[in-house]
């Protein structure tokens, strides 16, 4: 009988943990967006799909469903809505495609590593170190275009493997319509040729069969065509998302270390390398640099080698220049925790090997040494685990000890970015807040509004925020001023109740019938915004 490898059962178990968890995640900022848009591609209105009274931010959602973002990542989680909404929690329902897709990303990379390494143990620690990545495991939970985007990379990846391996027109079929998916996905995807063209020129003296450059006509023209099936004007939203890419962030404030940046502006290179060494777990960041060593030192005689370092550094080449548009931590580049994950299993593995041999010098038997191994790899998982579970449901504030966790990155960094920490906030609202009250709700309103009762909804931001009975805020530093003085309203006010990740605030829920502190706060964060012209 033929056994079942290990990433059959872990895959089911990571999947059916993402899903029972699924609850505990709130819809994100951009939810509107991709919600309406979706709806608009399946034939409904803004009005059919959401008839309440929502409190919507700017940009408003309503208007940009005709924005070029990938077709897919926002007609999927509406249908999985439509079908599900009836009998399953509307974030759920939504949520439902995304968390699917997410969880089968170790799966993938499994595959991938498996048949390219010829190395199971690698394969299975790689896939490991993906499902155990905070950021990730945070992401693949409402995050409804970066972590599908980085697994439809990475299937892209072993497709083009395949074909350079196998040489075989199916394979060349296969890539040319996971292509054709991955750009309807995110315009991320226009990397996957880029580092598939490098390195295949890097390896054309090993080439035999110079047709399967054939690819790079074959693929553009599937996108092309997938792209004009969802698309009235095909051409004009290909124009606009070039127009677009990298740029659509301008000018949003970006906190790294402290020091404020502006997106599309001045956002320093090394901002994509930086962000990852301190979100990265540091197991996976300490051995990451053994397997690139290890991988560059046989670099001539393993291509696999190669093409996971292209992987890893071809689609952060963007960010070379400040006025690509980069925030929220690590998201727009969230492809690349894959190669991480990959290069960290080889040096995990080198490190097993290393270890193995030494041992086994000294006349230390088989069993011991694989023994030793084994707890290892226990202690390494365990490691990884803590955090997943210390920070559920707020992975994506996840900060590793070189900056000394979330608490460290208070001040410093952005904490929750996406906001789906305000469904919390609401729902405590929903319970303590008496009728007739207003409340005032400042960050992505229309998202956290979706949660509100339905009488405090009615009157949700009808009058500012310094004058309603409750305000919701949530610990967004980089927007603090954004809203009208409300970095001195945090100073002076003392919150009624505060959601937060162990003792780091996230949301902060204020009365305005309480009175003021008797000594305001000293700032907790340094520097000021350089990107906005406040007007006052």
């Amino acid at each position: 009988m033929k056994k079942i490898p290990w990433i059959i059962p872990l895959t089911i178990i990571y999947l059916a943990i993402g899903i029972l968890t699924l609850s505990d995640y709130g819809f994100t900022w951009d939810f509107h967006h991709h919600f309406f848009a979706g709806a608009n591609f399946l034939g409904y209105s803004w009005k059919q799909i959401e008839p309440r009274p929502l409190p919507y931010g700017n940009p408003d959602g309503r208007n940009t469903i005709w924005l070029p973002y990938g077709p897919l990542i926002s007609i999927i989680p509406v249908a999985s809505f439509l079908w599900f909404h009836r009998f399953l929690p509307d974030d759920v329902s939504y949520h439902l495609p995304i968390v699917i897709v997410g969880a089968f990303g170790p799966l993938v990379l499994y595959m991938f590593l498996s048949r390219s390494l010829k190395n199971r143990t690698t394969a299975l620690i790689a896939a490991v170190f993906l499902a155990l990545t905070p950021r990730y495991f945070a992401d693949i939970h409402n995050d409804m275009k970066d972590a599908p985007m980085a697994v439809v990379f990475a299937i892209n990846v072993w497709l083009l493997w395949r074909l350079a391996t196998y040489r075989r027109f199916g394979d060349l079929l296969f890539a040319a319509v996971g292509f054709a998916i991955a750009f309807s996905t995110k315009v991320n995807a226009i990397f996957i040729p880029i580092l598939f063209g490098i390195w295949q020129i890097s390896l054309i003296r090993q080439m035999r069969q110079k047709w399967i450059f054939s690819y790079f006509l074959l693929a553009p023209l599937a996108a092309y065509a997938l792209w004009a099936y969802f698309w009235p004007d095909p051409i004009g939203q290909l124009k606009l998302m070039f127009e677009t890419f990298g740029v659509g962030t301008n000018n949003i404030e970006v906190v790294l270390a402290g020091t404020w940046y502006c997106s599309g502006v001045n956002v320093p290179w090394f901002y994509p390398y930086w962000y990852l060494a301190i979100t990265t777990p540091l197991p996976i960041l300490l051995l990451f640099p053994i397997g690139l060593i290890g991988l560059i030192s046989q670099i001539r005689k393993n291509k696999v080698g190669l093409l996971l370092i292209l992987w890893f550094f071809v689609p952060l080449t963007r960010y070379l220049s400040p006025k690509t548009g980069v925030i929220d931590g690590i998201r727009h580049f969230e492809e690349v925790v894959f190669p991480i994950a990959a290069i960290a299993a080889v040096g995990a593995t080198n490190v097993f090997v290393w270890l193995s041999r030494s041992l086994q010098k000294r006349n230390v038997n088989t069993v011991a040494v694989a023994t030793l191994n084994t707890f290892l790899f226990f202690v390494l998982v365990v490691w990884l685990v803590i955090p997943v579970v210390r920070y559920h449901p707020y992975q994506i504030t996840y900060f590793n000890e070189l900056v000394g966790g979330a608490r460290g990155a208070m001040g410093r960094y952005d904490l929750d970015y996406w906001g789906s920490s305000q469904k919390k906030a609401i729902e405590w609202i929903n319970k303590n807040v008496p009728q007739g009250k207003v409340v005032s709700i400042l960050m992505a309103p229309d998202v956290a509004g979706v949660y509100l009762r339905p009488d405090l909804l009615a009157k949700v931001n009808s009058i500012g925020y310094e004058t309603a009975d409750y305000v919701v805020v949530l610990n967004r530093q980089s927007f603090f001023y954004r809203y009208f003085f409300l970095f001195d309203y945090l100073l002076k006010h003392q919150p009624i109740h505060t959601i937060s990740m162990g003792d780091v605030p996230l949301v902060w829920i204020y009365d305005n019938t309480k009175p003021l502190r008797a000594q305001p706060l000293t700032p907790w964060w340094t520097g000021d915004d350089r990107c906005i012209n406040r007007y006052w």
